[in-house]
């Protein structure tokens, strides 16, 4: 080996060729998607408000709580808002006092129809022909009552929430 002094080319080769024959210390590829798996960032507050709300919501008596309240407040809107509508505003007025009767002479008319048969079937007749003082009618009103009211209770236990079984329920966004 000589002592001659090296151009800055050749300097600057033998740095190269030096630093290619160290050992690599550097990550793998699939390390970066790794660490950034198990980096929680945290969500925006809109989105992390609306999680919120969803899950306050969907608890089943502030839904009900909630869905009535929708429903008398859409049914307090409609009538005020309808009947002003309908004196302030001369087309839809012409329109509802035409649907208004329309309607009332077709209801007028089914009834008419309605009677006539029942007259010329002799339903009219049957029906005239029961007593409604006996006892058996009123067994069977109670009857129809007391099925009706089964029929409610059945519902009611089978759609009622498990008893016994607390579960935590977590909502999927």
């Amino acid at each position: 080996m000589s002592r001659k002094p090296l151009t800055e080319e050749e300097l600057d080769a033998l740095v190269v060729r030096s630093l290619s024959r160290l050992p690599s210390y550097a990550p793998g590829r699939a390390f970066g998607s790794r660490v950034m798996s198990r980096v929680q960032l945290p969500q925006p507050r809109p989105v992390a408000l609306y999680r919120r709300t969803r899950a306050w919501v969907a608890e089943p008596r502030r839904a009900i709580a909630l869905a009535a309240t929708y429903a008398v407040v859409a049914t307090v809107a409609l009538a005020i808002t309808v009947p002003w509508l309908v004196t302030h505003s001369p087309a839809i007025g012409l329109a509802y006092d035409w649907t208004v009767a329309r309607s009332l002479g077709l209801v007028r008319e089914a009834a008419i129809g309605f009677a006539g048969w029942a007259v010329s079937s002799g339903m009219a007749g049957l029906v005239r022909s029961v007593p409604l003082s006996r006892p058996q009618a009123w067994a069977a009103a109670f009857a129809l009552t007391a099925g009706y009211a089964g029929c409610a209770v059945g519902l009611h236990l089978l759609l009622r929430a498990p008893r016994g079984k607390h579960a935590p329920v977590q909502l999927q966004a």
